[in-house]
């Protein structure tokens, strides 16, 4: 009897192990496919470019600095990706995979969670349910930080679990391990102490607790967090800077903004399944009801007081909800579990509604043509030829990142920004509105210096957009505005299934309208030009007549001499127009003061166009510029 039934856990057990491989799998597949059909997004440059820097590569050193602008994250995925970069080379796709991964091993940890604490038929329910969710499969799909957080917000929740559920000390101090590298991957981590910190409370299982576990637990996690240490001993002030920086950000959202994220990614199965879960661990009170409901609990409450909200705050739940899904899956299934027909028919429902969220999630389009934009860049323009692109923060460490090209943001946002070089701009405070720095101030600035030389409006909007730039929001408008100021020229345009999709303009003039002044000396006039088309012919005329005709240089700028013209007067125009046709006016008031204008006086309104002029007549010279 004793051989038959070894046999027949041997065969459950195999067949456990199948099925989780097969779970395990299938959230491979859909996290792994086709993971390099678009590239990487502005915060996914930015780890990718940090990890680089970390595995040697001195270029990029100069577009990102070893620490996080935003929440003042730490570098936990970084330090994996460069190990990941030092053996196989740098690439968009490899920071995905590295991602990917930390996701796909998700899985199977919150089966084991499942097993521990309810069962093995709770486990595989919830792996299949974290498996196919679309939420947690977009962000598996993205090297972005919150993949890591979870394995390791999970990991530590497993070894709490099995601590709580008898295990001996180890599993404490696993916890704690754990614990501390979830801070490494980002600082939201710390959030799993109080979750069993609750939970024992809740449990009464604190009782098992002693002076000994306690510090050599507090030992383990200060020794996890040695990479934090350092960054904090290597950016201390920067880093207190951007976290002063980064709680100052709000989000005006409503309150149900978090639901709308999950349904928008994740379907409504979690959704439907949440509060059916959550009455069910009330009602029934297990421990391992008590210690996934303060998981939620604490995270939740968290993520929804805190005024900063984003779509991919959420992932650390997730496990805990595909935790309390099947939990509820698993105990209605047990009142049919005699039918042979029922069961599966209720897994294929569940299945079935996670269907169209998982083919959104492996589809999405978003920033598609901004690498190929930045290999363009790369290939076409000069190594000093910097780059401005509408930005939220980050979009313009893109085109650094592929292009190797200084590259600026343009947009509004409460974030440092890392100038080509190191360089940190902070964000002017302001507590009516986010600073508008990167829109009024800073273009100009590093237009007229020079430092930009290229403009790339980039669109997220399919369906056959028009040729032309979709501008949707007051800030692409200002920066169309910016394009037109300083005389865009469109040079390529980046498609994406057959859809424009990033519109890059060269930048042809210095300054938004073109300046002219000129003095006397004796009977020599000279003539200053400032902001006119680049390396353009820029035509000189007085009182309506042609004077001369002289070159602008790369900058836009001329600088040359006349002979002070006969009937030279304070309230005559010199006008200068280039061959763009931008135009700048002055008159010689400032030389000789206010006289009254003569009948006979030139005004712009007598000038030209320098096409239609006739430059060959009259006994004006043609001189070039100094």
């Amino acid at each position: 009897m004793r051989r038959w039934s070894r046999l027949a856990e041997r065969r459950w057990a195999a067949l456990e192990a199948a099925a989780l491989l097969a779970i395990t799998a299938l959230a491979a597949t859909a996290r792994l496919w086709d993971l390099g059909a678009i590239g990487l997004r502005g915060d996914e440059a930015v780890y990718a470019g940090q990890a680089a820097v970390l595995a040697g590569d001195q270029e990029l050193k100069r577009y990102f600095v070893l620490l996080s602008r935003g929440n003042s994250n730490f570098l936990l995925y970084q330090y994996v990706l460069a190990a990941a970069y030092w053996l196989f080379g740098v690439s968009d796709v490899l920071a995905r995979v590295v991602a990917a991964v930390f996701s796909i091993l998700t899985v199977p940890l919150t089966y084991a969670i499942g097993r521990t604490l309810f069962g093995r038929s709770t486990g595989l329910i919830a792996a299949l349910l974290l498996a196919v969710s679309g939420y947690a499969i977009f962000l598996g799909r993205l090297a972005l930080l919150d993949s890591t957080l979870t394995f390791c917000v999970t990991l530590a929740i497993y070894c709490g679990a099995r601590w709580v559920r008898g295990g001996g000390d180890r599993w404490l101090y696993a916890f704690a391990a754990a614990a501390g590298l979830a801070v490494d991957a980002k600082v939201t981590g710390v959030l799993v102490l109080p979750v069993l910190g609750l939970a024992l409370l809740l449990t009464h299982g604190y009782s098992r607790l002693t002076v000994r576990s306690v510090a050599i637990s507090a030992v383990v996690f200060l020794i996890c967090l040695a990479p934090a240490f350092y960054q904090l001993f290597e950016y201390g002030s920067l880093y207190l800077a951007f976290l002063a920086d980064s709680i100052r950000r709000v989000s005006h959202v409503p309150w149900y903004y978090y639901p709308k994220v999950l349904a928008r990614y994740d379907g409504y199965v979690l959704l439907v399944l949440a509060p059916v879960s959550l009455v069910v661990a009330a009602i029934r009170r297990s421990l391992g009801d008590i210690l996934l409901a303060t998981w939620i609990l604490v995270f939740g409450v968290f993520q929804q007081a805190y005024p900063l909200k984003a779509f991919n705050y959420l992932l650390p739940l997730v496990p805990a909800l595909a935790l309390l899904g099947a939990r509820a899956l698993e105990q209605a299934l047990s009142v049919v579990r005699r039918s042979w027909v029922a069961a599966p028919v209720a897994l294929t429902i569940v299945l079935a509604a996670s269907l169209p969220p998982v083919w959104s999630a492996v589809r999405v389009h978003d920033y598609a043509g901004m690498r190929e934009a930045a290999y363009w860049l790369a290939e076409n323009t000069a190594p000093d030829a910097g780059v401005m692109t509408l930005s939220q923060g980050s979009a313009q460490y893109v085109l650094a990142f592929y292009g190797r090209r200084d590259a600026y943001p343009f947009g509004r946002f409460r974030l440092a920004t890392i100038l080509p070089g190191g360089t940190v701009v902070r964000p002017s405070l302001r507590s009516d509105a986010t600073p508008r720095d990167w829109v009024v101030l800073w273009p100009p600035r590093l237009l007229a210096s020079g430092e930009v030389s290229y403009l790339v409006f980039y669109t997220n909007a399919g369906d056959d957009p028009p040729e032309d730039p979709i501008v949707r929001s007051s800030t692409q408008r200002q920066f169309q505005r910016l394009v037109e100021d300083y005389g865009g020229e469109l040079v390529h345009t980046v498609y994406h299934n057959r859809e424009p999709r990033v519109w890059i303009y060269e930048v042809t003039k210095r300054l938004p309208q073109p300046e002219l002044t000129f003095s006397v000396e004796r009977d020599v006039m000279r003539i200053e030009g400032r902001g006119f088309r680049l390396n353009a012919p820029v035509s000189l005329y007085y009182r309506g007549e042609f004077l001369a005709e002289v070159q602008a240089d790369e900058r836009g700028n001329f600088v040359t001499t006349v002979p002070v013209p006969a009937t030279a007067g304070p309230v005559f125009y010199l006008v200068g127009v280039d061959s763009a046709g931008n135009y700048a006016s002055t008159t010689g008031r400032h030389i000789w003061g206010d006289i009254a204008m003569e009948p006979d006086a030139g005004t712009m309104g007598d000038v030209e166009t320098p096409a239609l002029a006739d430059q060959g007549q009259g006994a004006a010279a043609r001189v070039g510029g100094e």
